[in-house]
């Protein structure tokens, strides 16, 4: 009969053991009924020894009832004997048992298994199976439970102290198997961190005062502090809803309030300030990550005076975290606040858990990397498919200006033929007037629309900046004047070369230039300077025009380079993506700062070589 749906051979065995108000030998047979029960087995036995004897002399089986439990089986006879001999797994036929050895009436196979503590024996576990040979499956099975055998039959002999001793194994057995489901539950790293921190400081008897994580950052060959706990801080971890209070359910919780109100606590700050050098004789938690160890420093060798460790005195160990043979971080513990001591058993605990924390935080960290590679594809697919869009908008609209170029001539040169012909006082007189001026602003915008949908081919040559930005500044020196604006220029005396194509580079200064102007009222100030500059670690030249036009508006400054987006009545919305475009094509760039309500200054930024 199979395990119930849900439950594994382990989680099982751990709820028998667990069983209130069950003896130790009724919760060893039932585990011996749950063997059988799981792997389809005629029968399961465990022989318990008696080291002053070298014979197995007590008995639990599936076959006989919990009052037949003597025998004496030598080492050496049977199944069970040879496998308590040799401290390794036998196999044997049914005629081969001694007679203490029961065996159920359909058994062919019987496979004896030692049950070691180091390299003491603790038991053997027998199983009897219709097969001539039990299966591998029931072998394994059955030997992934030997723990639990182990920790009921020291509280059984008393082997290993008192029963409260082995409770505590319970305990933490299952603590690791739920928190091995819990990190399975999640794959955001920041929960996982508050999980695993939280545990160790956690519930009615914590095992640590207080725990801290760090991760390691092998570029900059530190140890960066993600998070602080204590047991003042740490909340009570529950079980999902409806799971019970049953310490097998299958995973802990903890909401967003609790993790902000641990971020928000003055240790949790310290520690996330902290920044560790990742040298061994400066820190432990450093020696736990270079070595792969736990690092434990006991209280006589603490010296104290440090923001984590103030107290001389005080016992530390750090643990490292580490997945696929590689130490990503390290969890330092104390006990400070309680000044309890770290046993042995802690210690032990505390190197189980982080085994399993690490690997957990390892995935959930390359799951982030997939995550972030995978949104920035989709950010270029998205970007390389709004490209498209444009190119075919552009293509469409090149072609419609260039249809509507033909037509817009000739009614402007019908237009003014016509006003030439009529006195300028008549009423006929303005309207070919107004046709004209409309068809010539329409043949702008059009020339703009062609400029811009256009491939780009730069001519190269060698081009003084100086002489680009003079020429540039004497065709919109006429508007500036009627507008009383003044011009302040510096330009240094050194020539400034750089290969680049100057009749576009020209047409990004004016379109720049008229952009300040339409911006400015009578009496502005416009500023322009010329410098030598770098770009990338290159040599480069930057030039900056700056006006006294109240700058962009906050809403408007993210869309400034967006094509047709304008903010003027007769503008186009293609001065600054065409100016902005051609500075690309040339490796440069153009930057801005903005000063809402006094101006704004364009920095465009060119390399001297392409």
């Amino acid at each position: 009969m199979a395990a119930r749906k849900g439950q594994n051979p382990l989680d099982q065995a751990l709820r028998i053991a667990q069983a209130s108000g069950q003896t130790h030998q009724v919760r060893l047979k039932s585990l011996l009924r749950l063997i059988v029960r799981t792997f389809g087995l005629s029968s399961a036995a465990l022989f318990l020894p008696d080291l002053s004897r070298n014979a197995l002399t007590q008995r639990f089986s599936t076959l006989l009832p919990l009052g037949q439990n003597s025998c004496l089986i030598p080492y050496g006879e049977g199944c069970a004997g040879r496998a308590a001999q040799s401290l390794a797994p036998d196999s044997s036929t049914r005629q081969l048992l001694q007679h203490y050895e029961p065996a159920a009436d359909d058994e062919q196979g019987r496979l004896s298994l030692p049950i070691l503590d180091g390299k003491r024996l603790v038991a053997v576990l027998s199983l009897g199976s219709a097969q001539e040979r039990v299966s591998e499956e029931a072998s394994r099975g059955a030997s992934s439970l030997a723990p639990v055998f182990t920790l009921l039959l020291e509280a059984l002999e008393g082997v290993r102290g008192v029963a409260a001793e082995n409770e505590h194994k319970l305990k933490e057995i299952s603590l690791l198997y739920r928190m091995s489901n819990t990190m399975l539950s999640t794959i955001k790293l920041n929960k996982l961190i508050h999980l695993t921190l939280t545990a160790l400081t956690s519930g009615p008897t914590p095992f640590f005062d207080r725990a801290m994580l760090f991760l390691a950052n092998e570029r900059s060959g530190m140890l960066l502090g993600m998070l602080g706990v204590t047991r003042e801080t740490s909340p009570t971890l529950t079980a999902p809803q409806g799971s019970g209070d049953d310490i097998l359910s299958s995973r802990w919780d903890i909401s967003e309030e609790e993790m902000a109100a641990q971020r928000e606590s003055t240790f949790c700050r310290m520690v996330q300030g902290k920044r560790l050098e990742l040298n061994r004789a400066k820190n432990i938690a450093a020696q736990a990550v270079l070595e792969k160890k736990l690092v434990y420093l006991p209280a006589e060798a603490s010296t104290g005076g440090t923001k984590l460790h103030p107290e001389r005195g005080l016992a530390v160990a750090a643990s490292p975290l580490i997945a696929h043979g590689k130490a990503v971080g390290a969890v330092l513990v104390d006990n400070t606040l309680t000044k309890a001591p770290i046993t042995q058993e802690d210690l032990r605990f505390l190197q189980l858990f982080t085994n399993q924390a690490g690997m957990a935080i390892e995935n959930s960290i390359l799951y982030q990397k997939i995550e972030d590679a995978n949104l920035q594809l989709s950010e270029a697919q998205e970007h390389l498919l709004q490209k498209e869009r444009l190119a075919a908008i552009g293509e469409m609209a090149a072609g419609i200006a260039h249809e509507l170029k033909g037509p817009l001539v000739s009614i402007g040169g019908f237009a003014g033929r016509l006003a030439k012909k009529l006195p300028q006082e008549s009423k006929e007189w303005g309207h070919a007037d107004l046709i004209v001026r409309e068809v010539l602003r329409l043949e702008g915008i059009l020339s703009e629309i062609l400029l811009f949908s256009k491939k780009a081919t730069i001519c190269y040559s060698r081009c003084s900046i100086a002489d680009i930005v003079k020429d540039s500044l004497a065709v919109v020196t006429p508007p500036l004047e009627e507008k009383q604006i003044s011009v302040s220029t510096k330009i240094p005396r050194q020539k400034l070369v750089l290969l680049g194509d100057g009749q576009q580079l020209k047409q990004v200064f004016i379109n720049i230039l008229l952009n300040a102007l339409d911006a400015m009222d009578n009496g502005g100030s416009l500023i322009i300077q010329v410098s030598a500059s770098e770009l990338e670690g290159k040599e480069a030249v930057c030039v900056k025009i700056a006006d006294t036009g109240g700058g962009i508006p906050l809403e408007s400054l993210n869309s400034i380079f967006t094509p047709f987006y304008t903010t003027k009545e007769s503008g186009t919305g293609l001065g600054l993506p065409i100016a902005n475009r051609i500075i690309t094509n040339h490796g440069g760039k153009i930057q801005i700062n903005n000063t809402p309500g006094q101006g704004v200054e364009f920095r465009v930024i060119l390399p001297t070589h392409c």
